[in-house]
Parts: C-alpha cells; structure tokens; sequence
C-alpha cells in the first residue's frame, strides 16, 4: 500500500481538513453561544465548565495528543512496509490498553468525584462544587467515546483518509447543539445538556469505527511485530503525555487558579480562550494533523529536508494567522457584546471577555508554531525534547499565572499563557538546533515578513477604511440598531473581512510572497 502525500496533497488535506474544523467552529460559536444562554455567567456555569474541563482536557493530552502522537508514528510504519497484520494487531494491543487505562480513570472519577472537583476548582465555594459534582459524574464518560475515535483516526489518517477524523468533531457539535435548543425550548435539566455531550461523542465513535472497518483494517492477532510496535509507542507515550498539549494544561493551571477569582471569572476565560482556539484549530491543528504522517515519513528518507519544512511551514501559518488574530482583536468587544453574552452579562464583564481574548490572541502564532514543532519531533521521535520544553513552559506558566492573578486578576492568567506559549517556541527551536542540527533560514523568513507587513499595512487601510464607509452608511438606515448592535453587525464585517482576504490571496505575488505550499508544481 502506497500512501505518498505531496504538496498539493498537503494542501488539499489541509484545506479540507480545516474548512470542516472552520464548520465545527462556527458550530461551537453557536453552541458556546446556546451555552451562555442557558447558563448565564455565574456558579452554574463555571460548575459546568469546570466539570467538562477534566475529560476535555484528558482528551486533548491523552487521546488526541500523547496517544495519537506516540501512535501515529508506528502504525504508519507498519502500513508503509505493508504489514497489515502487524497494523491491525498493533490497533488491538492500543485499543485494548488504552481504553483499560480510561475505563479506569471513569470508575475512580465516578467514586471520588468531589476530590476531583476540589482538584480541578481549588478556589470553589459549596454552591459551584454542589452544582459540578452531577455534572462530572455524567460527562466523564466522554473520554471513553472520544479516545476510542483517536486511536481508529490515527489508522485513517496513515492512508490519508483525513474526512472522517475532521468531520467528527463536527457531528458532535451538532448533536451537542441540537441538544442545548432542546433543553433552551423545553426548559430541560442541565444534566440533559450532560448526556447530549456524551451522546454526540458516541455516535462520533460509531462513525470511526465504520470507517475503519471499510478500509479493510480490523482487531487482528497480536503478533510478534506487533508487540514490538506497540512497545515502540508506550515508550513514546510518557513523555508525550505531558509534552504534547502544552496549551491545555496551561489553561487547565489557569482555570485552578482562576476558581479563586470572583464567580464568572472561569466563565470568561473559558470563552475567551474558545475563541482563541477558532484559529488554532481550524488550521495549526489541522495542518499538524496532515503533516505528522507525512514528517514521519520525510524522517525515514530524507529527514534534512525538515529544515526546509520548518521555514515553509512557518511561513504558511504566518501568512495564514497574523491577518486571522488581527481580525478577531478588532471584533473582539463585538464577538461577546452582539453575539456570545448577549444580554446575560454586564457592561463590566462584556469588557473584560473582549480584553482577555485579546490577550489569549497576542501569543496565538506561537501556539499554532508550537503544533507544528510538536509534530517534527514526534516524527524524529524524540520525546525527551518536548517533554522538557513543556516543563519550562508550565513552569512560566504557573509563576505567571500567580504572579499574573494577584496583579491583574483574569487578564494575568491570560497573559501567563501567551508568555507560556512564547517559551514553548523558543525551547523547541533551541531543542531543534542543537539535538538534531536543524538549519534555521532566519534572513529568509524575515525577508518573508517584511514583505508580508507591507501587504498587510495595505490590506488593514482598505478593511479599516471600507469598515467605517459601510457602518456609516448603514447608521443612516431604518435598520441601524440591527446592523449596529445585534447580529446583523456579522452579516457585514464577516464579508466584507472575507473579500479583504480574497483580496491579499490574489495580490500575494504582486508583494513578493512566495510560500511552498501556495506555489504552482
């Protein structure tokens, strides 16, 4: 079997993979919207989110992080030398190990759940934890669902079959969303909302596991190379657990810290945060996701030419994030005044949600290189790296969580994490150079930027200038209000930033931007 990506195959993933995560993002728009409609800001919801952030968080460092990035690798390996045995006893071992770990974890949460409560929300008084303790006991089982989906994406995502693992996210959201107008329409219980979270992810799973089964991969006998593979991934799989999601677990010592600050406080975080990951996911992750199947096989044939990839890449996500976290700091007191909190929160905390995201935005690029970075090293299989770059990064992240919280108090924790994510970046690359003697093209990538910051000095005059032309004339109208203040105010700022876009896209050649991944075969 034969399964080369290439550039236009990197693209095109990418380009597909991200525009169903840009769909599951707008559904979580729309869901995180539903949700701030039916919670409101206050001790119901942060015991919400708080009880969501355990298996959430399991979720992106376990299941989707350590496990597929320690995973990936070896199954794509032995698809590579067509050992279908070996992949498939590979996927049993895996499945069958894993999911024991996270049956585990479900039992001990279900018993002791006001411990886990108390760990995740330090800060919590007797009304937030009476409200979470329900709450996690129904959601917890989520994680069983959604690592089970990893663990059969990665097998799809070593044939390049990509759909099915984007689209999941997707489906969910979409039960997720159906559910919380279900309970908004009929008045229903928020534990409701819980078994829609749990319900989503199942039919998620089921989707997977067909798939799977259609490509002609099954849970074959373990054979002995099978057994060597997946001793392969348990001694990648530690040090990934913590290296891999740096970005979670720094938002999960920040939530910890931020249970101390005044109620509503871990609300706007969480969606100031939410929002941050808009970009992040519907293209870092998306590209990392396409591009560790394709590193782990650039490694085995021609691994100087990571360094290449590396000034690429980084010019890709640049081209494609900087004009992207622009964007949402300028709509950022719109986002949460005309659409998220819309009449559930007061002038104060509309202000306060804007500036956050801003700050969660500052570091954004960072974050999306840090995905990227992860990727390489995971393809070199080094371990070692990340994990130590993500323990200088969480220790930043703690110092300046505490430091950041006692001075500024939710805008601290905020900036502690862009600080974080800065750290992360720079760990990695001094990681990069010294232990696998990567080459960093730093005159080509700011050659690339200047050129770059000329385009976008233009595009931001013509945004800012067409922004307040059609605002001005729209005021004049008999639908002010609407335009203005309501939703009406994205049926014109989200066109008119889409066509100033287009417009960069299709003048990049005429500034001199030549990006790998853009350029013509």
């Amino acid at each position: 079997m034969k399964h080369h990506l290439h550039k236009k195959s990197i693209l095109k993933n990418t380009v597909k993979v991200g525009g169903i995560t840009f769909i599951s993002r707008i559904l979580g728009i729309i869901r995180e919207a539903l949700l701030a409609q039916y919670f409101g800001i206050g001790a119901v919801s942060d015991a919400f989110i708080a009880a969501f952030r355990i298996p959430n968080f399991l979720r992106h460092i376990f299941a989707e992080g350590a496990m597929s990035a320690s995973f990936i690798p070896a199954f794509v390996k032995s698809v590579k030398e067509d050992k279908m045995d070996e992949a498939n006893g590979l996927m049993t071992l895996s499945f069958l190990f894993f999911q024991s770990i996270v049956l585990l974890l479900c039992g001990f949460v279900f018993l002791k759940t006001e411990w886990v409560v108390r760990f995740v929300a330090p800060g919590f008084n007797a009304e937030q934890i009476h409200y979470a303790i329900p709450f996690m006991r129904v959601l917890f089982p989520f994680l069983l669902f959604i690592s089970s989906s990893a663990l059969l994406a990665g097998a799809l995502q070593s044939v390049n079959h990509f759909f099915v693992p984007a689209f999941g996210t997707p489906l969910w959201n979409m039960v997720y969303v159906a559910t919380l107008l279900l309970c908004l329409w009929y008045d229903l219980p928020p534990l409701v909302v819980c078994s829609g979270v749990i319900f989503g992810a199942f039919i998620q799973f089921l989707l997977h596991l067909l798939v799977y089964f259609r490509l002609k991969f099954s849970f074959g006998k373990v054979t002995s190379g099978a057994k060597k593979a997946f001793k392969n991934v348990l001694t990648k799989f530690l040090p990934c657990l913590f290296g891999v999601s740096i970005v979670e677990l720094n938002l999960l010592i920040g939530g910890q810290i931020a249970s101390f600050l005044p109620k509503g406080s871990v609300t706007i975080l969480h969606y100031g945060s939410r929002y941050m990951n808009i970009p992040l996911g519907m293209f870092a992750v998306a590209l990392s996701s396409v591009l560790l199947p394709h590193f782990s096989r650039v490694v085995l044939y021609a691994p100087k030419r990571l360094s290449f990839y590396l000034l690429e890449v980084a010019k890709f996500v640049s081209w494609a994030i900087i004009p992207a976290t622009f964007f949402l700091m300028f709509i950022s007191q719109p986002l949460f005044a005309n659409l998220l909190l819309k009449g559930k929160a007061t002038d104060e905390q509309l202000f306060q949600a804007g500036m956050v995201l801003m700050i969660y935005l500052s570091g954004l690029l960072f974050l999306c290189l840090n995905k990227i970075l992860l990727s390489m090293f995971y393809a070199l299989k080094d371990t070692t790296a990340t994990t130590i770059a993500a323990a200088i990064s969480a220790l930043v992240n703690i110092g300046g969580d505490l430091i950041g919280m006692y001075y500024f108090g939710a805008y601290g924790i905020a900036a502690a994490n862009t600080i974080a994510g800065i750290t992360m970046t720079i760990a990695c690359l001094i990681f990069l150079k010294k232990r696998h003697g990567f080459l960093f093209y730093i005159k080509e990538y700011a050659l690339f930027l200047g050129k770059y910051f000329l385009q976008l000095c233009l595009a931001s005059v013509i945004f800012v200038l067409s922004y307040q032309g059609l605002f001005f004339a729209l005021a004049q109208t008999a639908w002010r209000d609407f335009f203005m203040y309501s939703y009406g105010y994205w049926c014109a700022v989200l066109p008119l930033g889409g066509l100033v876009m287009l417009l960069s896209f299709s003048t990049r050649h005429l500034f001199g931007l030549k990006i790998y991944f853009l350029a013509r075969e």
